[in-house]
């Protein structure tokens, strides 16, 4: 029976359960489609919305009004995001340590 497990949020499926089946993106989006499923799609009134708030940003980086904020690729982004999230009272604790979990497949 398929029971559930307290699991940490853990986004490296591949690694995290490596006998398990884990269709890539696109085939999950083309079975979404074949289901019916909305949910994974945006309506058209969510994306003018998103192009609302976007469009004066993109507008004021392209006039070189706002700098983009460079960071390595693959990294947990700019020193900056951390600023802005701690403003929110989050702080990043660098000495968590992820410990890799293994799940077999049951089935």
């Amino acid at each position: 029976a398929n029971m559930p497990i307290q699991s940490e949020l853990d986004l490296s499926y591949g690694e995290r359960y490596p006998d398990l089946y884990n269709p890539d993106a696109y085939t999950r989006l083309v079975l979404e489609v074949l289901r019916g499923k909305q949910a994974t799609f945006v309506r058209t009134d969510e994306l003018l919305e998103a192009w609302k708030i976007f469009t004066p940003v993109l507008k004021q980086i392209e006039a070189g009004e706002i700098p983009p904020v460079p960071y390595v690729f693959g990294s947990r982004g700019p020193k900056e995001s951390d600023e802005l999230v701690s403003k929110m009272g989050y702080k990043y604790n660098k000495n968590y340590d992820w410990q890799t979990a293994h799940m077999e497949n049951k089935e």
